[in-house]
């Protein structure tokens, strides 16, 4: 996988949202924390990672950089809240699986 690819999957193919929820599960303070504040956590994390993740898309080259101050916030919170909505999506299927054996 090139870093292009990589790169893409974090952003848009909910990538982000697995890399999240995988670093958030190696921190400590995290899994000491109550139910609700896990998710608002996950939740930024993912939207934020995501975002991060979108920056070095469009400073690598590799996607096109929006065009004045209302394109980068509208693009910003188009990336953030798809990688949350797909991590939501990703999450809930596994724990459903999950939930069947």
């Amino acid at each position: 996988m090139e870093l292009k690819e990589f790169l893409r999957w974090a952003v848009s193919g909910g990538g982000a949202g697995v890399l999240a929820y995988w670093l958030l599960s190696k921190w400590p303070w995290f899994g000491a924390q109550a139910a609700d504040r896990k998710r608002y956590v996950s939740i930024a994390v993912t939207f934020l990672l995501a975002d991060v993740l979108w920056l070095a898309l469009v400073f690598a080259g590799y996607d096109a950089m929006p065009v004045g101050v209302l394109g980068w916030v509208e693009q910003l919170f188009l990336v953030g809240t798809s990688a949350f909505g797909l991590s939501q999506v990703i999450h809930g299927a596994r724990d459903l699986r999950a939930g069947d054996k």
